[in-house]
């Protein structure tokens, strides 16, 4: 007698073979699908099972669509079989899977508990896809029919809990349709949402397209999606040899070749496959969530759209502006309307569009429905080069075009509140609706192809012109594009204390108009980003700056608002060392540069007082650690004579004590004194003990007396921590057009133990004096600006010597961006 179990191996086998570019995932896995059935009659039947009990598929198996690691899951149905007879025919169904190396879920249930079970709603659905195999199939089914008719007995409340089982899956799992790294199986958009659909139309007992629910393209969308989403699982799992539903960013290459993607000019192969997949998604996930909507909105919503692109913008503005859902009559009135490829823009068309603008997240959400449509780019044509983009960096969370529709929805909601919190005028705006186009087209370079600002400036004016607006409107909103950075990039790589730096920003931006709205869109860009865009950290920078640049718009006079400012600081810094002796209170104040004195808050000045006022030996090295401004992180003070290799120094006996460095600001007196301070964190924990602060103050200490060699023991700290995971470039650059007395060197790579002691030492190795530091760190990269000068205290303004410190920089940093093996 043929073994059903070997059988069902070697059917397994040939189709994994089967699997190529261009197969059909669903064809395979169905064909997976009866290998099982085939192989689960012939267990069967050597069972002899007796009357009262039978074997069902349910969950995804249950709908005939199994992966090649996915579990085998199996209902055992019976009607209060004895447990001895029970047990044995259990054991001879499944120990022959377990033995073969099939993975196999399985519950045994008599039709009263299986009613019991479905309170778990996960048991629930996987039962709502349950089909009789073998055995007593006429118990299996009425088993089976009792759990449908719970949903169908109530299908308002069954909706309910399929949506509450979804937003807690969006909070686990996130998109399919934008995340970098999905996951296939349970993201939004993914394979679960597909089956939600048919799970609903056994709620409401009919098939949504007879019911008016779903419309003939969206249910050819969604079954060409789950095509998609069946054949990239299957990759992962025949990539993975195990049941992995996340497409992680070292399998997209691989699964990209294996489903037949290629390089294109501007587009790798994975991320076309990544393109490909979010468009898929995208489609799950807009019928996923807009069916449940249809279903709950009242029929006066249900209304056809008028003929026309200025008509179909104003119907969806309408729809934003109400909260409801577009009807499946509807939007199949707006895909068979008749619109031009490029559509020609008038003032019905720009009044449309701009309603949807102002309409914020419900507005986005009705130009997501638009672009699902395939339509969005026939208004803006740019749009295609930027649909279902991946961004591959590690602050971006969402494709180009998902985050271009995010922002424009924060610009709106940013305009909506002014008055709030403003740190810029933006009740001042006197054309908002530019703020709300600049938003929207601010990444629109974002094509694959070279800059994305100069390029997206372009693409803007051309779109802007396109679009027919007024010229007011089409030079603002250029001007965001083209500056959308100019606040976030100044505000944490550049010295804010620098008079002629706050000039240079104010010129650049010219009016308190645009810098209000440069304000609105930096914030909707960091906040349509992620996390890491827009920390405390990097907002206080940026208002700090926005809030200077304000001030000189207000005032006309950079050099009195620093005398100014100045003034009342060193003031108030006499006023907190009052029980200090005079004398010394004076030679303080006059012997610290300036810039210390705009840079530190009075009372940390004070704070400061007693460790850098007495005079200091040659070999001397005085530290102070307090609380940092942000929790879980520390002030570290270090003063010193100044001398060549420093702050390097100090930089390698932080890292040795495992001591994370976010911000340096660095001062030298006039009398040869290093003022150097830091904000840093624990690397690998927040809490820095004692013993690291002793290992860090001695190993400074041994440095400076030339006792010890730091770059050995910085090595040997490296090697027991990993390389980060996240690979960003090495980049850097040097600026002689930020500072008036130094020149800005600029380094930018992925965060790891010791970086800042590997950049300062190269700086040091190449005679390059530090005179003030720039450290800022978020999401596992470091972006520096070291303010430096040559041996005589000058600006390097030769370009072959700046090209020579660049390559010199970028040569030494190289050699030590692989870190070595973690040691145990």
């Amino acid at each position: 007698m043929t073994d059903p179990v070997a059988s069902l191996r070697d059917e397994l086998g040939a189709l994994e073979r089967a699997y190529a570019p261009g197969a059909q995932g669903r064809w395979v896995a169905r064909r997976r699908a009866a290998a099982i059935d085939a192989a689960l009659a012939g267990l069967w039947e050597g069972a002899a099972a007796p009357a009262g009990i039978a074997l069902a598929a349910i969950g995804g198996y249950g709908r005939g669509i199994q992966l090649p690691h996915s579990d085998i899951d199996l209902l055992i149905v019976h009607d209060d079989v004895v447990a001895p007879e029970l047990a044995r025919v259990v054991d001879a169904i499944l120990y022959p899977l377990w033995d073969g190396g099939l993975v196999v879920g399985h519950v045994v249930r008599t039709p009263a508990e299986c009613l019991d079970a479905a309170g778990r709603f996960d048991s629930w659905t996987a039962m709502l896809d349950g089909r009789p195999l073998v055995g007593d199939v006429a118990l299996a089914e009425a088993a089976l029919a009792s759990v449908r008719e719970l949903a169908t007995r109530d299908p308002s409340g069954f909706l309910d809990r399929l949506a509450a089982a979804a937003g807690a899956r969006a909070s686990r799992f996130g998109s399919c349709a934008h995340l970098l790294e999905p996951d296939l199986k349970e993201g939004t958009g993914g394979l679960r949402d597909v089956a939600s659909l048919g799970w609903i139309a056994v709620a409401i007992g009919r098939d949504l397209l007879d019911a008016g629910l779903l419309r003939g393209g969206e249910r050819s969308a969604v079954e060409d999606a789950e095509e998609f989403l069946v054949r990239a699982r299957s990759a992962v799992q025949l990539l993975t040899r195990r049941r992995d539903d996340r497409l992680v960013a070292e399998l997209q290459p691989d699964v990209a070749r294996e489903m037949g993607f290629a390089d294109e000019p501007g587009l790798v192969a994975a991320d076309g496959l990544m393109r490909a997949l979010f468009g898929h998604a995208r489609d799950v996930e807009l019928v996923a969530d807009i069916v449940p909507r249809r279903i709950a909105a009242p029929p006066a919503t249900l209304s056809p759209v008028p003929e026309g692109p200025g008509a179909v913008l104003a119907v969806l503005a309408d729809l934003a502006e109400s909260g409801d859902p577009p009807s499946a009559p509807l939007l199949d009135a707006i895909e068979g309307a008749e619109l031009d490829d490029p559509v020609a823009w008038d003032a019905e068309v720009r009044a449309g569009f701009v309603r949807l603008l102002r309409a914020g997240d419900a507005g986005a959400r009705m130009l997501e429905v638009l672009d699902r449509l395939r339509l969005l780019s026939r208004f803006v044509p740019a749009w295609a080069d930027v649909r279902c983009r991946p961004q591959r960096d590690p602050y971006h969370r969402s494709t180009v075009d998902v985050h271009l529709l995010r922002a424009a929805a924060g610009a709106a909601a940013a305009l909506a509140r002014a008055g709030d919190a403003d740190p810029a005028g933006i009740a001042a705006i006197s054309q908002p609706d530019a703020v709300l186009l600049g938003a929207l087209l601010h990444d629109i370079g974002k094509t694959g192809v070279g800059g994305h600002v100069p390029i997206g400036a372009a693409i803007a004016a051309e779109t802007l012109e396109h679009m027919g607006v007024e010229p007011l409107v089409r030079e603002l909103a250029t001007f965001l594009v083209a500056e959308h950075l100019l606040l976030p990039d100044t505000a944490t790589r550049r010295d804010l204390s620098d008079e002629d730096l706050l000039l240079d920003t104010a010129a650049r931006i010219g009016t308190p108009e645009r810098l209000a709205a440069l304000w609105i869109v930096t914030e909707a860009d960091a906040l349509a980003t992620g996390p890491a865009a827009w920390t405390p950290w990097r907002q206080a920078l940026i208002r700090e700056l926005v809030a200077k640049v304000r001030r000189i718009f207000a005032r006309g006079d950079m050099g009195r608002e620093i005398a100014e400012r100045l003034a009342e600081r060193t003031e108030r810094l006499r006023a907190l060392l009052a029980e200090e002796p005079e004398k010394e209170v004076d030679a303080f104040v006059l012997r610290m540069p300036r810039g210390y004195f705009l840079a530190t808050e009075p009372a940390q000045a004070a704070r400061h007082f007693r460790t850098i006022a007495p005079p200091i030996g040659a070999n001397e090295v005085r530290t102070a650690a307090t609380e940092g401004t942000q929790p879980q992180t520390y002030e570290v003070l270090v003063v010193a004579a100044d001398r060549p290799g420093l702050l390097s120094w100090i930089a390698g006996a932080l890292a040795i004590g495992g001591i994370s460095v976010l911000s340096a600001q660095v001062f030298t007196t006039g009398d040869g004194v290093a003022i150097d301070l830091f904000e840093v964190e624990g690397a690998f924990e927040p809490e820095i003990n004692e013993a690291r602060w002793r290992e860090f103050r001695s190993m400074l200490r041994r440095a400076i007396e030339g006792s010890v060699s730091l770059e050995h023991r910085v090595e040997e700290k490296r090697r027991h921590y990993p390389p980060p995971r996240l690979r960003t470039p090495l980049t850097v650059r040097s600026h002689n057009d930020v500072s008036e007395f130094s020149t800005v060197v600029e380094v930018g790579a992925p965060d790891r133990i010791g970086l800042l002691y590997d950049v300062t030492r190269a700086l040091a190795d190449l005679r390059l004096d530090v005179h003030l530091a720039k450290v800022a760190t978020y999401d596992g990269r470091v972006v520096d600006a070291f303010y430096v000068r040559d041996a005589l205290g000058r600006k390097i303004v030769d370009e072959p010597q700046l090209a020579e410190i660049e390559r010199a920089m970028r040569e030494r940093l190289d050699a030590e961006q692989t870190p070595a093996a973690p040691t145990t």
